[in-house]
């Protein structure tokens, strides 16, 4: 399930990127405020792609361990 979520999740990303980049015009009145959600955005972005290295790296690592452990 969780996994399931997380490719639900990476799928999302580009869409919210495309319509951030189309729809992301705002007044200047709004600049500051819209910088700010960008980089609070890029960050949860960074945080999840750690994340999934996490995730893929425990996996590759149990992997080797079960392929090592049988030879």
């Amino acid at each position: 399930m969780f996994l399931k979520l997380v490719a639900l999740l990476a799928a999302a990303i580009p869409v919210i990127l495309f319509v951030r980049a189309v729809f992301g015009r705002r007044p200047t009145k709004f600049g500051g405020m819209m910088r700010e959600a960008k980089k609070q955005i890029d960050l949860a972005i960074w945080i999840f792609l750690g994340l999934i290295g996490c995730v893929l790296a425990v996996a590759l690592g149990k992997i080797a361990w079960t392929w090592w452990t049988a030879v």
